[in-house]
């Protein structure tokens, strides 16, 4: 009997050791989730295949995030050698650069970051402010800005050089500070002294800013996101714009692939901003090839008609990269659409933005990152 039990109870025993030793093989599958978890890194790989998320806060005219309130303030600025250096000229989010009298070029500035941002300051002096022409009127309707001169043509022997023509007719508010219909005269002053205030004049753009009484709604809008860093496209050193003949380029820029900023010069020498005493750093340069021509629009008359409507080559320098591409505005109602060869929408970097209208014909000379050289010549209808 003791027998018995005790062979009983070797067998119960055995059967529990076998039952143990085959247990992993039943939880077996319960493996498979450790496999699984090392996979699931799926949700980072989605991230990083897109594209920095599109901020939320980012100004209209820059890019930059922090300001997203639209109230710009549109300023003709002197660039006749005698009016270098400028003063404000590198808070200007957006300028562009246009023939004025087939010897100078004239600067249309807009600012918006700089007075409207949380950081803006209690004033801010730009000038030297001078005279608008009518194609100068037609860049101010693309951002509806307050538009702030020293007057203009106002008797021509052609409407379509009169800035109290037809090319008035859009402007909502305006701080004019010479000829008949000065408005607003009391906020400009002499910016040098011994120099009178219709030659020098500076303004105020907090004060400007104060007597806005309407809701700009600009056509004109840029592409910034998703941001792109065109690393495929060719670097370049220094390009040079030739506005008056091929001596010497009338404006240049260097790139400076620390900073990723174009560093400008005018006629050979470094441009600089008085209020600051720095060079102008500029992130996007925008080559526009225009239709110039004389206006003969009076006796002793060396004024230029600049075509800021229609169609024709262009040039963009992003991140220190060179794109050739196009420009397009049907008609002045319209905003002017730039865009690479292939069709593409241009995407700007966020930051500042200049805009030289070059004539048709002109070259642009162009030093690449390499040490080669290129002459671009572009054409406009």
């Amino acid at each position: 009997m003791k027998k018995i039990l005790i062979v009983m109870l070797a067998v119960l025993m055995a059967c529990s050791i076998f039952a143990a030793c085959s247990k992993p093989a039943e939880e077996e599958p319960s493996v498979q989730p450790t496999v699984i978890a090392a996979e699931t890194p799926q949700p980072a790989q989605t991230a990083s295949a897109t594209p920095d998320a599109v901020p939320t806060d980012i100004s209209p005219t820059t890019g930059l995030e922090g300001n997203t309130a639209y109230k710009p303030v549109m300023v003709q600025i002197d660039n006749a050698d005698a009016a270098r250096p400028q003063t404000g000229i590198s808070y200007a989010d957006i300028v562009y650069e246009t023939d004025v009298d087939g010897s100078d070029t004239r600067l249309t500035a807009l600012y918006n970051d700089a007075v409207n941002g949380v950081d803006a300051p209690g004033e801010l002096t730009v000038g030297p402010v001078r005279s608008s022409r009518y194609y100068h009127q037609w860049i101010q309707e693309e951002w509806d800005a307050l538009y702030v001169h020293m007057g203009g043509p106002d008797q021509t022997s052609k409407d379509e050089t009169d800035i109290w023509g037809s090319s008035s007719e859009h402007i909502k508010q305006r701080i004019n500070g010479a000829g008949k219909h000065a408005s607003n005269e009391g906020l400009f002053f002499p910016l040098k002294d011994g120099h009178s205030q219709s030659e020098y004049a500076a303004i105020d753009l907090m004060k400007a800013l104060d007597i806005y009484d309407y809701e700009p709604q600009a056509l004109q809008s840029f592409t910034f996101y998703p941001q792109q860093d065109y690393a495929d496209q060719p670097e370049i050193s220094e390009i040079g714009l030739y506005f008056f003949g091929n001596k010497t380029p009338l404006a240049s820029y260097e790139y400076d692939s620390s900073s990723d900023k174009l560093l400008r010069s005018t006629r050979g020498k470094e441009h600089t901003d008085a209020a600051t005493g720095g060079q102008l750093e500029v992130q996007n340069v925008i080559v526009q090839f225009v239709n110039d021509s004389a206006a003969d629009d009076g006796p002793g008359s060396d004024r230029r008609i600049v075509d800021v409507k229609g169609s024709g080559d262009a040039l963009f320098v992003i991140h220190g990269k060179l794109m050739k591409g196009t420009w397009e505005r049907p008609t002045y109602d319209s905003a002017t659409s730039y865009k690479l060869e292939s069709g593409e929408e241009i995407t700007l970097a966020p930051g500042n933005t200049w805009i030289s209208m070059l004539p048709a014909g002109k070259d642009v000379a162009v030093t690449y990152a390499d040490g080669t050289d290129e002459t671009i010549s572009g054409e406009a209808e």
